[in-house]
């Protein structure tokens, strides 16, 4: 069954220090299931990777071969755009930031569980009944 995965999700897969068993357990499932993402996905999660490298905590050089990499996972990304006032509803009735509310309403859209570690965002897929248990 298709999923959306989060970018907390996703960055998981990638630093092993951050790693839980839901994330391993989601990145299983690309063997079987395809993962969607929306468009905003690639900025936040080259955004993830350029803070972590700017903090030291990946080395110089390391990034581009992550990115190199998640390119391969074969996420689909989702280029259409939500009308901004659905995502301020969304946003205002979950509680969340505009950028959880487009992972939302990605997994709303689409009717397909969401892969998610953000406590708000968890929380509001819970609500939907769109959590990916796994």
């Amino acid at each position: 069954m298709p999923f959306v995965a989060d970018c907390s999700v996703v960055a998981r897969w990638f630093l092993p220090d951050e790693a839980t068993r839901y994330s391993e357990a989601a990145l299983d499932r690309l063997a079987t299931d395809t993962a969607h993402v929306p468009a905003l996905w690639i900025s936040e999660f080259t955004n993830v990777m350029l803070k972590l490298e700017r903090q030291r905590l990946l080395k110089t050089g390391v990034v581009p071969g992550i990115l190199a990499r998640a390119e391969l996972l074969g996420l689909m990304v989702d280029r259409q755009t939500p009308a901004p006032a659905r995502l301020y509803d969304l946003a205002r009735q979950f509680n969340l930031s505009a950028y959880d509310a487009t992972y939302l309403e990605l997994a709303l859209r689409l009717g397909a569980p969401l892969a998610c570690v953000d406590g708000g965002l968890k929380l509001a897929a819970r609500k939907v009944g769109l959590l990916l248990s796994l």
